[in-house]
């Protein structure tokens, strides 16, 4: 056998999503204060909840296109599961990174760290994507619908990638257009209508 039902690797990928989200919140350290300084000691976790929030936003955006992927997808054969756990060990690290630039949100190791694990998991969908379209895991696909998840991943990419460039010149810069990467696709997330 060659193919096998999408099932197993479905619900393998729906509980490593489900751990990453939930790893995401470890990095955040209750603080250590007495009552009377509580609130400022919470104040000075804004950075990492804030990192927290961005991050929990790109692994939600992850999901939702892994999730298109496979509802897509009619049966699935041994490179397309081998490049899936590739895709799913890139979400499964992104905590790590979100841990260091909710320490360091402003360093430009950590922003080229965290940049480099959402490129990475950027790059891994599309491989999964594109494996998916090459070895005709479903015959029924639209290429106008084809196209658009194409470009759609591939916009993901180049901006995180720019995002890592940024992060050497305007730290800043590239924070905020990390966290403008989950807002855009929200605000973009219509497909092409048919013909």
């Amino acid at each position: 056998m060659t193919r096998f039902d999408a099932g197993r690797l479905t619900g393998l990928s729906d509980g490593i999503f489900a751990v990453a989200l939930t790893l995401l919140v470890l990095g955040i350290v209750p603080p250590e204060s007495d009552g009377a300084h509580l609130i400022h000691a919470l104040v000075l976790k804004a950075p990492a909840f804030g990192i927290f929030a961005l991050s929990f936003a790109i692994v939600a955006y992850h999901w939702v296109a892994h999730h298109l992927i496979f509802s897509l997808v009619e049966i699935v054969e041994v490179q397309f599961i081998w490049l899936n756990l590739l895709f799913l060990f890139a979400v499964v690290i992104l905590p790590f990174s979100a841990g260091v630039l909710g320490r360091y949100p402003t360093a430009p190791v950590a922003l080229i760290l965290y940049g480099t694990n959402v490129a990475f998991c950027s790059v891994t969908l599309m491989l999964v994507w594109w494996r998916m379209v090459r070895a005709r895991l479903n015959t029924e696909i639209r290429p106008e619908i084809a196209r658009w998840i194409s470009l759609r991943f591939t916009i993901w990419l180049v901006l995180s990638l720019v995002g890592i460039a940024l992060a050497l010149i305007l730290p800043i810069a590239s924070l905020v257009l990390f966290a403008a990467l989950p807002l855009l696709y929200a605000c973009t997330s219509r497909p092409p209508r048919s013909a």
